[in-house]
């Protein structure tokens, strides 16, 4: 895997640390779909759905570890299950359930579409304070056909490149905002 690849990672890991341990364990993940459903007010049905995709994927996450010993994701083991998960249909089907369940939140007027202000709110929700960088040159990377909107397939291709591509100059890289260390 390459350095940029790796760089990604952590800083995946630590965006979702949320109680800055050096673990995330099943309960965060949870957390990550809990709290996004309640922010955007989703029916029990859909935020129980969300909450099982995640908790679904922590356990391909983890699928290799003895859980009975080891119940947290260190960033050692996030690295080497997402390598793994890169080529897994069953992975890439969970993870796109996610963010399809995310993007259906996140747009508002349900217009199938995130405008730049619906966008903004994948960033309030992750938590990075609105002068953390220019969400609007996050958006526009995003926004590969130029039509100053997301569609879901834009978002979902985002993060996909964001979890498995080592491209640098992939759109996805900004799906977090610009890496930092």
């Amino acid at each position: 895997m390459s350095e940029f690849w790796l760089k990604k990672m952590k800083y995946y890991f630590k965006i979702h640390d949320f109680d800055h341990d050096g673990y995330i364990n099943e309960d965060d993940f949870g957390e990550i779909g809990r709290k996004f459903a309640d922010i955007y007010k989703a029916s029990p049905e859909k935020k129980e759905e969300l909450i099982g995709h995640w908790r679904k994927w922590w356990r391909y996450m983890m699928k290799d570890e003895d859980l009975k010993r080891n119940n947290r994701l260190t960033l050692p083991i996030l690295v080497r299950s997402i390598g793994q998960q890169l080529y897994d249909p069953d992975v890439v089907s969970v993870v796109s359930k996610i963010i399809y369940g995310m993007f259906e939140l996140l747009d508002v007027d349900k217009d199938g579409f995130l405008q730049p202000e619906e966008h903004r709110r994948w960033y309030e929700h992750m938590g990075f304070p609105e002068e953390a960088f220019d969400r609007r040159a996050a958006f526009d990377a995003m926004d590969t056909n130029h039509d100053k909107r997301l569609s879901i397939d834009e978002f979902n291709t985002s993060f996909m490149d964001f979890m498995f591509s080592q491209n640098e100059s992939d759109a996805g890289n900004y799906f977090f905002g610009p890496l930092v260390d």
